[in-house]
């Protein structure tokens, strides 16, 4: 991937040509017809050829494949859930985007700044601890930050001290 992302950065016939295919005519009949081409069903149909070995799939999308939030880069990728089976299933999911630009020879702008979500009251910071602790129990880097640690890591952000929306600190997931 990187040798090809260099060769289209050097390419005098920018803009490179190719990388989104043509749409083809649709056949009469598909072993499996996915309606959505954000991230979740192009991931599926990925994952079915990839791994099940179905061939004739469809991608319907009303608009053009990757669009929505996967094409702002608005998607959230992360495993800060509280239960195990939710962090298990969800941290899969952030190592298969780990790796899927190299499996796929195409840079899908996937960048691991992790989240932060915000908690306004002693209930919420404590939500987030169950979370933190399950994450750490399932091998995620997850943890609740006060609110010092919010405002070190995010210094634009209105901390609304002693207001409604006072910022009492947060559930950072550094692998989101």
């Amino acid at each position: 991937m990187p040798l090809r992302l260099l060769k289209y950065g050097l390419s005098r016939d920018y803009p490179v040509t190719g990388d989104i295919p043509a749409t083809p005519e649709l056949k009469p009949s598909y072993d499996v017809v996915i309606v959505g081409g954000g991230g979740h069903g192009l991931a599926c149909a990925h994952y079915l050829s990839k791994y099940h070995g179905i061939a004739s799939i469809a991608v319907l999308e009303k608009g053009y494949l990757a669009g929505g939030n996967t094409a702002r880069n608005t998607t959230t990728i992360r495993s800060n859930y509280i239960t195990q089976e939710g962090v298990a299933f969800y941290k899969e999911g952030v190592s298969l985007f780990e790796a899927l630009s190299q499996e796929l020879d195409f840079n899908v702008m996937f960048s691991q700044r992790g989240q932060l979500t915000l908690a306004h009251t002693e209930a919420t910071l404590r939500a987030f601890h169950l979370r933190a602790e399950m994450g750490k129990h399932m091998g995620t880097r997850t943890e609740v930050i006060d609110a010092k640690e919010v405002e070190k890591l995010v210094p634009e952000l209105n901390m609304d001290r002693d207001g409604a929306l006072e910022i009492l600190g947060g559930l950072w997931h550094a692998d989101a």
